[in-house]
């Protein structure tokens, strides 16, 4: 599914049916926001299913942050400007490989500079919606990090 347009995948997984894409497409042409932002705002699907079938669009997997444990030891691997700088959230280790959620699937993630400065071997890259990796940065960094989008 990785050649697939969002639209393609979602009509496929029965989230929407044509009439929904097509109606979205031609909104696309007048206000240029993405087709899935579209379904989203119009209530056609859940922000966190348009985030799992992107997740799937870029073959990476998906983390439902609400229900994934966050690893403190992750967390200090990382320092926050770091976090917020690319927008991530580490979550776990495994073995010498650190696990960090993001929010955006074509983000460019500097993996091997984030690996060095977490001494670890390799970072792996799980797609999560955008305000859960805010709210995760804020919950595990401290409240500034909510504080100074505001």
């Amino acid at each position: 599914m990785a050649n697939w347009h969002i639209g393609e995948i979602l009509i496929q997984k029965r989230l929407i049916d044509w009439e929904q894409l097509n109606e979205a497409l031609s909104e696309q042409k007048l206000t240029r926001e993405s087709v899935g932002e579209i379904l989203v705002r119009k209530q056609r699907i859940p922000r966190f299913l348009l985030y799992k079938a992107l997740a799937e669009r870029h073959a990476m997997p998906f983390a439902d942050l609400s229900r994934t444990h966050i690893d403190e030891a992750a967390i200090h691997r990382v320092p926050q400007s770091i976090a917020q700088k690319y927008g991530i959230i580490p979550i776990e280790i495994r073995g010498r490989t650190l696990v960090i959620g993001i929010g955006d699937p074509t983000a460019v993630i500097p993996r091997d500079e984030i690996a060095s400065l977490a001494k670890m071997d390799s970072i792996h890259t799980v797609l999560c919606t955008p305000e859960a990796v805010r709210i995760a940065t804020a919950t595990h960094y401290g409240k500034t990090t909510l504080e100074a989008e505001s």
